[in-house]
């Protein structure tokens, strides 16, 4: 079992009794510190479903939550102020009440989806041997490359530097292309999801490389390289370089 189907599975039942699950668990100091989180807040949510809410509680927090406001500083501000009026022990009973709204109006459904299609893109990352290193004797015909953006629905209109590595995949239920390219720095890797919804831009920070990712009319392109690459100059030429069919 690898960390990304762990933590899928720790993220629905922390306790899980898997005996595959207990081993990864085991052998995992990232992954059992993630399952002490989610048993941290299991229980708050229990214990919040368990306090007894004062009369006018929902009330305060929807005025709170969708009072009109031109600045959105200020919005936040009085939110907060109508929900710390209250004993911190109501503050979790209103916090379990915007975790039921959001699930209700797909704010977690859309964030659950940025949080599980970035953790994919790291474990793709850690467990590719190319990403770590480039050929020099090595460049990936052109036909190959026009083959695999024709399988993403892409067609590629310009040089976008030396490939070394590439092939089709899915992400997180995603038709996706990955490539690696010469950096000045090392092996760049360069990510073109179809039809993936990260609307907000992501940073990816790790002990052994950095990456963005970024949002496309077509979906996103995810850049992970490492030491000082300009990663945000190499997205916007790949993306130029490229016509979405």
């Amino acid at each position: 079992m690898n960390c990304q189907t762990y933590r899928q599975k720790c993220t629905l039942e922390p306790k899980f009794q898997e005996k595959e699950f207990i081993s990864h668990q085991q052998a995992c100091s990232d992954c059992a510190a993630f399952t002490k989180d989610m048993m941290q807040f299991e229980q708050s949510l229990i214990e919040a479903i368990n306090v007894e809410i004062p009369d006018g509680l929902t009330q305060r927090i929807l005025q709170g939550q969708f009072k009109k406001s031109s600045n959105l500083l200020v919005k936040f501000n009085d939110w907060l102020k109508s929900i710390f009026y209250f004993p911190p022990v109501y503050a979790i009973a209103a916090s379990l009440f915007l975790l039921i709204t959001m699930f209700s109006n797909g704010w977690w459904q859309a964030n659950a989806d940025t949080v599980f299609l970035k953790q994919e893109i790291i474990n793709y990352i850690e467990n590719t041997p190319q990403a770590f290193q480039i050929d020099k004797q090595k460049q990936v015909p052109a036909a190959e490359l026009h083959m695999m953006f024709q399988k993403i629905g892409a067609k590629m209109t310009g040089d976008i530097g030396k490939v070394s590595f590439c092939k089709v995949l899915t992400l997180h239920g995603y038709r996706s292309a990955y490539m690696v390219l010469s950096g000045t720095k090392g092996p760049i890797n360069v990510l073109l999801i179809r039809n993936s919804k990260i609307s907000q831009p992501q940073n990816i920070n790790h002990v052994k490389f950095k990456g963005i990712i970024r949002a496309t009319k077509w979906g996103n392109i995810a850049i992970i390289g490492v030491g000082k690459e300009p990663l945000e100059q190499i997205a916007k030429r790949i993306n130029e370089k490229l016509i979405w069919l």
